[in-house]
Parts: C-alpha cells; structure tokens; sequence
C-alpha cells in the first residue's frame, strides 16, 4: 500500500532529481486518492511543468491543442491558502459549459481539480475523473495535512540548488574564470568576483549586450541554443562564443553549460551557467607556487611571469634593469629548474599553473 509518507519522501528526492518526478508524482497521485498530478510553474510552459504517468500522454495536445484553460487566467492559489478545488473559482455554470472541463478533461479520463501553492511560482494540482466528484470535505483536509510537508520539501530543494550554484561560482573564482548564472530567459541571476564588464561586454536590464548588431545576433542565438532544453533542437548549441571588443584587444570568450536538471527540478532559477574567459588577461603565476614546484629565485620568477605575459627577452631585461646577457643566462638556468628547453614549452607550462 503506497503510504502519504512515502509520497512525501518521494516528491523530495524528485525535487533534487527530477527524472524521479514521474514515479513521485503517481506515488503522490495513489497516496491522495486521485487520478493523476502535476507541478507547474506559472505561466506553464513544456519546461515548466512534470507530471505523472497517467497524464504524460495528454501533454502534447494540452500544449498545442486548440483548447484554452481557463485556470491560466484566473487559478492564483496563495501561500495563505490550502488546496483550493475547482469550485473555488468557477461556478457549477462555467464548468458545465467550458470546453476545456467538458472536451479536454472528460474525454481523457480527468474531470476536478485541487491546486495549491508550494514556494514562490511553483503549484501542485491533483486530478480526478469527473465521476468521483469535486474535491471538498476529508478529500481536502487530507490533501492540506500533506501540504506542509511538500511545501518544506520545496524550501529545502530551492536552498539545495541554490547552494550548489554558489559554491559552482565560488569554484570558477578560485581557478579565476569569470561566472555568471542566468535564468531560462537569459536573465543574469548572479556572478563571482572575477567578472569584469566594459570593452564589448556589458549588463543592460539584467541581460548580456553586447555593442555590435552583428554580435547581439550572435550572442542571442548562442544564449537560445544552451538554454533549449534537450530534444527539442536538432543543432547541437555552439560550445564557446567570441565576442570582439571595440579597443582591439583580443577578444572574450563565452562557454555555456545548460542545467538540464535544475531547470526540470522545476526549485531552480539558474538554467544555465557562462564561463567568461578574458583572453586580453594573463594570470600570473603565483611566485610561492614556482619557488615550492621549481625552485626559482625571485628574479627568475620575474623573468618567467614577463616572458608569460608576451614580453620579449629585451623587454623583460629592461623591465627587471638586467642586462640582455645576464637575462639570457637566467633564463637557461629557469629552463634547466622546470625540465623545458624552448621559451614557448615554458609559457605553455606557466599557463598550465593559472
């Protein structure tokens, strides 16, 4: 016998690992004597919304088909309140005459609904066939004893998320890449400390811009394709994105990574995370790090950084007030301390340490 405890364990695993969401919701639909449950974000979208089993078939044409529901324009249940049925917006009138109650919900085995609100946008709704009647009475009290339960489950997989995506840009920060969240529209949630803006890279309004019409066409398609979710595009996303900058130097360069399981945990606002790599920046090595791995003197971790930061020999002697013969003779000594033998093996080590 499936137990509303059960349910309540199952929704909280789903919430966190949402390809469990069909299963969840039939355990939570056999649990609460109904036919069938969804959970929906508001305004519902094929991306914003999971369902159970036995409504999984009727989703395509509850999509596309002609039928309007009318609970899109008027449902709004609150946190003030519990599950709310059917009757608690439409009169008996309204239901009897609406096609979406009479063409769409009857024919597929559905008739009444409860809904009600669990954190933010996010709604449970519970279906049966129009046979059984409405939801009223213990029906209802059953489903509001549960309702505290799920929508502190909710809580906790919104906090979960949300952890996981700061301590995803805390990470990027330490390896000093630039991060930023955003949401399923592109909107710039949040960002680490290593996100630099200006010179062809900017936040307008909460979104990306980019300064060239061009690129903003490039930039939109880019952001398009990673926020798609799987199977619903045939062209791959592109996996870096170049954005040239009006001084000259050399350009951004933008990665996407899609979060395919936050966006159908359905508790998550990030959808995808962008990676900012500042190519008109060199990262030098720290000189504890190249005195502990190669023993180099403070001179020669100067004359290794420079050389790491496109300096020529002549430049870098000038720069450390050494003479070109003294600089060239550090720099062997540098090639024999790190096991290279060529100025280009030993840049490509030192980018290796960033």
């Amino acid at each position: 016998m499936v137990t509303v405890e059960s349910a309540i364990e199952s929704f909280r695993d789903a919430a966190v690992m949402p390809s469990s969401w069909p299963r969840a919701l039939d355990i939570f639909s056999q649990a609460l004597r109904s036919d069938g449950t969804t959970l929906v974000l508001k305004s519902t979208t094929i991306s914003s919304i999971a369902v159970s089993t036995s409504i999984q078939p009727f989703i395509p044409l509850y999509m596309n088909g002609p039928i309007r529901d009318p609970r899109e324009a008027r449902v709004n249940p609150s946190l003030r309140e519990g599950f709310m049925p059917d009757y608690a917006y439409f009169t008996a009138r309204e239901i009897s005459r609406d096609p979406y109650y009479q063409e769409f919900m009857g024919p597929n085995g559905f008739g009444w609904n409860a809904i009600a609100a669990l954190h933010g946008d996010l709604m449970i709704s519970v279906k049966r066939g129009f046979k059984r009647g409405p939801y009223d009475g213990a029906d209802l009290r059953t489903l509001n004893a549960v309702l505290p339960w799920l929508r502190s489950a909710s809580r906790a997989a919104c906090k979960t998320w949300q952890s996981n995506f700061t301590g995803q840009l805390s990470a990027f920060a330490r390896l000093r890449r630039g991060a930023i969240l955003i949401d399923a529209k592109g909107r710039v949630l949040q960002m680490n400390a290593c996100v630099r803006f200006g010179d062809g890279l900017d936040v307008s309004g909460g979104f990306l811009q980019v300064p060239r019409g061009a690129d903003r066409v490039k930039l939109q398609r880019f952001l398009a394709a990673i926020l798609t979710r799987p199977g619903m595009s045939a062209a791959p996303p592109p996996s870096t994105l170049m954005v040239p900058r009006p001084s000259g130097a050399r350009p951004w360069l933008l990665d996407g990574i899609a979060f395919t399981d936050a966006v159908g945990s359905l508790h998550s606002n990030a959808a995808a995370l962008l990676i900012i790599t500042d190519l008109a920046h060199t990262h030098r090595p720290k000189d504890d790090a190249l005195r502990q791995l190669f023993g180099l003197s403070a001179t020669e971790c100067a004359l290794a950084c420079a050389l790491l930061e496109g300096l020529s020999l002549q430049e870098t002697a000038a720069r450390l007030q050494i003479s070109e013969s003294h600089a060239r003779q550090r720099l062997k000594t540098v090639f024999q301390k790190t096991s290279t033998s060529r100025q280009g093996e030993l840049i490509a080590l030192l980018a290796k340490l960033d």
